[in-house]
């Protein structure tokens, strides 16, 4: 159990190490890495926050600091690279670029769910025949609603579930877990990113009362366009090191946090599920 932050910040940091050799190449896109960069933070939500200033510019670097070629920012870069060794670990590839995965022999064999799409990265994704892609409240003929709560899926259906700064959404985040951890084969593998500071405690902003109304703790904070505070981008919880723990009891947890300007802050979870009874 974590007690405090100083229990988590260098053994996690050590427990992922990355196979991806090609440091000046973006992973996603595979070109020569040039960045650009952009404040991505609003005030606004840095107020609500509660950040200082450096975790504003690390979450700006985390955000708005971008492939030139591509525009998959640091986070999305770290997201990709999580994605690659777990495929390559779990079905003996050696795919180093995301867009090398149509040249995959197990490229048909593997069941992703993507719920809630990752972005520039879900074109890329696309390329799986039995890619699951889910957007919250969609009413696309095409595309599915996934409630992360009260998932459709059977028992034990995908090798991988990916989700991409949604959890922070989510009311009840330990029974979206719980229904991730059912959803997964018994060697499946959570690959995810919520906004996470490690030297602070969790914070609930938000609740669903029993009759199903939206009751603030805090102040009402939104992701995406600020002044659009759009119902979706409501959040629930900003998380915090004790994250981890409540992790730790549906699955395996290691922490990847390459490009870690800002510490921990652009971190991705790579979540193996583990097999008791929950």
């Amino acid at each position: 159990m974590l007690d405090s932050p100083m229990a988590l910040s260098l053994p996690l940091q050590d427990q992922f190490e990355t196979l991806f050799p090609y440091e000046h190449l973006c992973p996603v896109c595979g070109n020569i890495l040039q960045l650009c960069s952009a404040n991505a933070i609003s005030r606004e939500l840095a107020h609500d926050w509660n950040l200082t200033a450096q975790q504003r510019r690390f979450f700006d670097y985390r955000e708005g600091c971008t492939c030139k070629s591509c525009g998959s920012s640091v986070r999305r870069m770290n997201f990709a690279k999580v994605f690659l060794e777990t495929i390559n670990l779990q079905h003996n590839e050696d795919i180093q670029f995301l867009c090398d995965l149509p040249t995959m022999t197990a490229l048909d064999t593997i069941k992703i769910a993507e719920i809630n799409n990752c972005g520039n990265l879900h074109s890329y994704f696309s390329v799986f025949p039995s890619l699951a892609y889910s957007e919250y409240g969609s009413n696309l003929p095409n595309v599915p609603s996934e409630d992360l709560m009260s998932l459709s899926y059977p028992d034990h259906q995908f090798d991988v579930v990916l989700t991409s700064d949604v959890l922070e959404h989510v009311p009840d985040y330990h029974r979206a877990l719980s229904e991730i951890h059912r959803v997964l084969k018994l060697t499946g593998t959570l690959i995810f990113t919520v906004p996470w500071l490690s030297d602070r405690k969790t914070i609930a902003r938000a609740k669903i009362t029993p009759a199903g109304q939206i009751e603030h703790l805090q102040s009402p904070s939104y992701h995406g366009d600020y002044t659009l505070k759009l119902p979706d981008h409501l959040v629930f919880h900003e998380f915090g090191f004790d994250f981890v723990d409540v992790l730790n009891q549906f699955f395996e947890t290691k922490i990847h946090c390459s490009n870690s300007f800002g510490g921990l802050i652009p971190s991705v979870f790579m979540c193996r599920k583990v097999t008791h009874t929950l």
